[in-house]
């Protein structure tokens, strides 16, 4: 039976996002902490460490589209991005060692930021080499197993910490060393072709997003999908589709971080009464979370490649990120929370798949890096922005109904709630690129296709 994505391209390319987003969770989950802790003093470690993982956060929000921009304009026998994959695998696993054979928090600073700097090459690469490699029909299914695979590659480091807690330093090393096997996998499997000339002098959205509109390309069950007429235009105003895409990713991050947020004392506050027996619950609902975004990004990516219909599928996933909201909002039992993390996870996976694939419906062709690498800025931000606003909101509207605490949490998540609804005002912007439909033998951004399996 054919897929609906190439596997011989999406796979070494997952492979390469998962392993490049696990080599930085290591360091943020214990390798920072425990540097931290052994810098400064125990007054300064939650300060400290803020303000290593927001530099770290600043210098991805620079680096991403950096990258990508560098990439676009990269030329040579490698290809476009080859070089910024493989390069930044190996740069990254050196600054990594960097991290872990320092002490004082200078160095570490510094080398957490070079790390940084290192995986967001790599990342860049990744993006835009996807968006090169798939044509219009296979989009949203690739987007989902691309997104899934950035959840997955969260796992094996945390395992590896809690199994591994007196060897974190070795761990750290762990996901760098894959991500350099996986990279030259990638160069070998995945054809990197340098941009044709065409395309090097053109801003023109890419052929397989914006034309060869064919009125064959109907729906599995014979229906139109959102496109309206086979001979609609392509969109007159990518630049402003793609600022709609951006800013329903920022809202649906923020969302999704505000949702997400003081899971562990909420539990304290309204289950448990002690910290210590609220992890149990709280992890459990991270788990169920990352499981939801995994799940929901496979199946809402495969239903919209083969439906052709982006637009239900958001909209499905905006009510249940509100969903999620509202229910933690309410929940006083650890079945709640989890069917709120479950929610939750669901969602932002079908919402960040067909995003990255709208995204791609609506960039130049001769831009994709850059513009991919402004997308991952709207990631990147609510990280930065939520933890300070979700800790004022928590003290708006009085004490918290349900634990008599100071901190109230139904205020906090119905605001996720009401921000993940207001995404859906966000699709008429957008319609332009919903409804463009693209001939299923459509080329891709680049002619650099690898072969299919």
């Amino acid at each position: 039976m054919s897929r609906a994505w190439p596997a011989r391209v999406v796979l070494p390319l997952a492979a390469v996002n998962l392993t490049a987003l696990g080599a930085l969770t290591a360091p943020v989950v214990a390798g920072l902490p425990l540097k931290v802790a052994a810098a400064v003093p125990d007054d300064q470690r939650t300060s400290t460490l803020a303000t290593l993982v927001a530099l770290g956060s600043i210098v991805a929000v620079v680096a991403s589209p950096l990258f990508g921009a560098l990439s676009d304009r990269t030329r040579g026998r490698f290809g476009r991005r080859i070089p910024w994959i493989v390069g930044g695998a190996i740069v990254g696993l050196g600054t990594t060692a960097g991290l872990a054979m320092s002490t004082d928090l200078g160095p570490v600073t510094v080398w957490w930021m070079a790390t940084q700097a290192a995986y967001n090459a790599v990342l860049a690469g990744t993006s835009a080499l996807l968006a090169d490699s798939v044509t219009e029909r296979e989009r949203a299914s690739a987007s989902g197993v691309f997104t899934a695979a950035s959840f997955v590659g969260t796992l094996p480091p945390l395992l590896l910490i809690a199994v591994l807690p007196h060897e974190v330093s070795t761990v750290m090393f762990v996901m760098p060393v894959a991500a350099i096997l996986a990279a030259v996998a990638c160069a070998v499997i995945v054809r990197d072709a340098p941009l044709t000339q065409r395309q090097g002098t053109t801003d023109a959205v890419a052929p397989a997003s914006a034309h060869d509109i064919s009125a064959a390309d109907t729906s599995a069950d014979g229906t139109s999908p959102d496109n309206i007429s086979p001979d609609h235009a392509p969109n007159p105003r990518p630049g402003a589709a793609f600022v709609a895409v951006w800013v329903q990713r920022f809202a649906v991050g923020v969302a999704f971080s505000l949702i997400a947020a003081f899971t562990l004392y909420l539990v304290s506050d309204r289950m448990t009464g002690d910290d210590v027996a609220a992890a149990s619950p709280a992890s459990l609902a991270t788990l169920l979370g990352g499981a939801g975004v995994v799940v929901g990004a496979l199946v809402a990516g495969a239903w919209a490649s083969r439906r052709g219909r982006y637009t239900p599928a958001l909209v499905a996933g905006a009510v249940l990120l509100a969903a999620a909201g509202v229910l933690k909002a309410v929940a006083t039992t650890p079945v709640t929370l989890w069917a709120a993390a479950l929610c939750a996870g669901l969602g932002m996976g079908s919402i960040l798949a067909l995003n990255f694939a709208l995204a791609m419906r609506s960039v130049p062709a001769a831009r994709t890096g850059t513009y991919l690498g402004v997308l991952n800025i709207a990631e990147t931000l609510p990280q930065l922005i939520v933890p300070l606003v979700a800790a004022s909101l928590v003290r708006v509207g009085g004490v918290d109904p349900f634990s008599g605490g100071i901190d109230n949490y139904v205020t906090l998540y119905l605001i996720g709630a009401a921000v993940a609804l207001a995404t859906i005002s966000l699709l008429p912007a957008m319609r332009g690129i919903l409804r463009q439909r693209a001939d299923a033998a459509a080329a891709p951004v680049s002619a650099g296709r690898g072969p299919t399996g």
